[in-house]
């Protein structure tokens, strides 16, 4: 198994915000994928790329499972893209109703978005949130003691969900899908984890290209594809 410099790295950052989740200690072969900014119609193009590679492998082991990080702005009426997240047996995860830095909101402002996001996504659906990213990867003292209390009376994990690279595929200069394997490939490790970005129609385009090629890879070296919360709970 290939050792990345970035594993000594993310415990290293992990060690000093012990509020987020960079990555999660394990020898095992296994890593989370995270798609960010997801909700709109061009999601469901991401969720096909993945439902292909799981038709083309031979075992259920080799299925590739993520979290959906879903801003809630983007959701269409029918909730279609919930649904089918959790249909094809995918995590949701809460990114807040838009898309912008938590940590400058106001307190009350951000306690209020949390809130609310968490609402628009489990009203009339079956979706256990058990997870909250903040926008850009940055949180503050205030916003920890929002999640806390969300996480006394709901499932939350009482961390953020934070990733164990800082993503490069939302800019213009370094959108391009084959840059986003070469660079997302130089931070797999055990117990990693991943984000790429959907959110607009170019976004999720970028994002399967990449995937087709990063999901081949990643089965090839005999890694495993999970959601978040099943990375947590590997021993």
């Amino acid at each position: 198994m290939m050792f990345s410099l970035t594993q000594p790295l993310a415990s290293f950052v992990a060690q000093a915000f012990p509020d987020a989740l960079f990555y999660q200690p394990t020898v095992k072969p296994v890593i989370a994928l995270t798609i960010d900014d997801v909700g709109d119609t061009s999601t469901q193009l991401i969720l096909d790329a993945i439902g292909q590679h799981n038709q083309k492998v031979t075992t259920v082991e080799q299925q590739a499972k993520a979290t959906f990080f879903l801003t809630t702005s983007y959701l269409m009426e029918k909730k279609d893209a919930i649904i089918n997240i959790l249909d094809q047996q995918h995590e949701i995860g809460n990114h807040g109703v838009f898309d912008r830095t938590h940590a400058d909101l106001e307190p009350e402002e951000f306690e209020e978005e949390l809130l609310k996001a968490h609402q628009e996504l489990t009203e009339e659906t079956e979706a256990k949130i058990k997870w909250f990213r903040p926008g850009r990867g940055r949180y503050n003292p205030t916003m920890l003691q929002s999640l806390l209390k969300l996480s006394e009376t709901e499932e939350y994990n009482r961390q953020f969900a934070l990733a164990s690279m800082i993503p490069l595929d939302t800019y213009m200069l370094t959108e391009n899908p084959l840059f986003t394997v070469s660079y997302v490939s130089q931070f797999v490790f055990p117990g990693a984890i991943l984000v790429l970005h959907g959110g607009s129609m170019r976004r999720s385009k970028n994002t399967v290209l990449a995937l087709e090629k990063l999901l081949l890879e990643l089965t090839q070296k005999n890694y495993r594809i999970v959601s978040l919360t099943e990375l947590v709970e590997q021993h």
